[in-house]
């Protein structure tokens, strides 16, 4: 992977870079499929093709799932010997790094140049997160989404009269709204 192609990401907008900024790391996770047809005894090869590339851009790794084979919700197709095939099962794994932002476009060039990579996902995540995932643990969402509370009801009993008057207004107002 080289940075001379970085040039053509920046201009539509895929590598987000400010000359001011010093270059800044996080942690990004890559989700991957890779394609059903990979014989087992070479998934390690596959998926040593992947973590090779992010060594290349020296990556510091901080944990990996090996795939396994999933069913997918939905068949996805790829072009493979020049012929769409659709798969409706692949492998699934995942690797979290921390390298600077500006190297993620040759990360993605890389992805969607590999043949055995039917597809991919590259988030931006948190050590804990990843931490989390490899132990089984979850990690619950701090602060507030703004979600209104619901105040508690107040008052007592309905009486059979009032109730039988509701019922009714509201059988009025349903035969109203079917007029």
């Amino acid at each position: 992977m080289q940075n001379d192609t970085v040039e053509a990401d920046i201009e539509t907008g895929l590598v987000d870079t400010d000359e001011n900024d010093a270059p800044q790391t996080a942690v990004y996770e890559i989700g991957y499929h890779l394609l059903p047809t990979i014989a087992e005894e070479d998934l390690a090869k596959a998926v040593s093709a992947l973590t090779d590339a992010l060594k290349a851009e020296n990556a510091e790794f901080v944990g990996e799932r090996f795939p396994s084979k999933v069913q997918l919700a939905y068949p996805i197709t790829k072009r493979v010997n020049d012929k769409r095939t659709p798969f409706e099962n692949a492998y699934f794994g995942w690797i979290a790094f921390s390298v600077p932002k500006s190297l993620i476009a040759n990360l993605k060039r890389f992805l969607d140049a590999n043949p055995s990579v039917l597809r991919y996902l590259i988030v931006k995540t948190s050590r804990e997160a990843v931490t989390a995932a490899m132990t089984g643990a979850t990690v619950t969402p701090s602060g507030d989404i703004g979600k209104p509370k619901r105040d508690a009801e107040t008052g007592g009993e309905l009486s059979e009269e009032a109730l039988e008057q509701a019922l009714q207004t509201i059988a009025k107002e349903d035969a109203k709204a079917a007029e």
